[in-house]
């Protein structure tokens, strides 16, 4: 029942005891009806005015919850974007290291060839010896870097569930207070009515 629906019966049940008041005598009996009714009016009006206040709590308590959840919705999209982004950036370092791979190995390839050859000098043999290091350092280095893009990727991930298990929490409390707000309007109607 509406506040101005509630209000409009108070005015209704008002005028009719003024009305029986003025139409049937004023006699002590009638009084008496005035005066009860009169002080039914006033509790009325005291439990509608509780009501009322209730409602208008419940309605920013609803509002900050929705707020909450408009957030951590907010702020899990941004971690499954940056999760996503991650992926993608680990997807081509892990293509990256594949493909350096490949070519260190083929250039390892064309290393011991050359030492084979360069076995006819000492000084080509060294120079060829510094070529291997280095595409031996080359490949571990990008081992290094693809291992860390994985660490990444694994704390973006880990982030991620965090704030699913959050945003599942706030989904739930947010439910919990809409049935509560949800019973408490309904039931309030029925108090009025008594």
């Amino acid at each position: 029942m509406s506040i101005a629906t509630m209000a409009r019966r108070f005015a209704g049940v008002w005028s009719l005891v003024l009305g029986l008041t003025f139409v049937g005598g004023c006699g002590a009996q009638d009084r008496s009806r005035v005066e009860q009714a009169s002080q039914d009016n006033v509790s009325l009006k005291a439990q509608l005015s509780d009501l009322t206040q209730e409602r208008d709590a419940l309605k920013k308590e609803l509002a900050d919850a929705t707020r909450s959840r408009d957030q951590y919705q907010k702020q899990l999209t941004e971690a499954n974007d940056a999760a996503k982004g991650m992926q993608k950036m680990m997807g081509d370092q892990r293509t990256r290291g594949d493909a350096t791979q490949i070519g260190l190995k083929t250039e390892l390839e064309k290393a011991k060839a050359e030492i084979e050859a360069a076995k006819k000098g000492q000084a080509d043999a060294e120079q060829t010896a510094i070529r291997l290091k280095a595409a031996e350092d080359a490949v571990t280095a990008a081992r290094a870097k693809a291992v860390d893009a994985e660490k990444a990727a694994s704390t973006a991930s880990d982030r991620v569930t965090q704030l699913s298990a959050q945003n599942d929490a706030l989904k739930a409390k947010l439910d919990g207070m809409t049935a509560e707000l949800a019973k408490k309007s309904a039931a309030a109607p029925a108090d009025l009515n008594k």
